[in-house]
């Protein structure tokens, strides 16, 4: 049952923000300075969450936690709690990619400063 109120809620909340594809420079490690820790590229963002493409099955990332945002190797916010709003698979001549939306969870002024500053730094255009 909670199935169908979550998804009437996102129809009628609808997105937080506009959503940019981004510049190849945009990273995005998720679980950072752990064993699973992994960095790969961010497709795109918005001010609720971001979408990226990755190797392996989704059981080998954690369906929620902490994950870490960089340009250019500059880190622009250290920890955003997130959830994972979708899990995908692509079809892939070469390996066995998925793609994953998720959702940041609460961010105080500060670090909706800094997100804000990121994505003015690696976004190209809004979607």
């Amino acid at each position: 049952m909670g199935g169908f109120f979550e998804r009437m809620r996102r129809v009628f909340k609808g997105r937080q923000g506009d959503r940019f594809s981004v510049t190849g420079k945009a990273i995005v490690i998720i679980a950072p300075s752990t064993d699973n820790e992994q960095r790969v590229q961010i497709l795109d963002i918005s001010k609720g969450g971001l979408a990226f493409v990755y190797d392996g099955s989704k059981e080998q990332l954690v369906e929620s936690g902490i994950l870490q945002l960089l340009s250019e190797n500059e880190t622009f916010l250290e920890k955003v709690h997130f959830d994972t709003a979708s899990d995908i698979p692509l079809q892939s001549q070469s390996g066995y990619y998925r793609r994953r939306g998720v959702r940041f969870k609460w961010m105080g002024v500060f670090d909706q400063a800094k997100l804000d500053d990121f994505i003015n730094e690696v976004r190209t255009c809004s979607l």
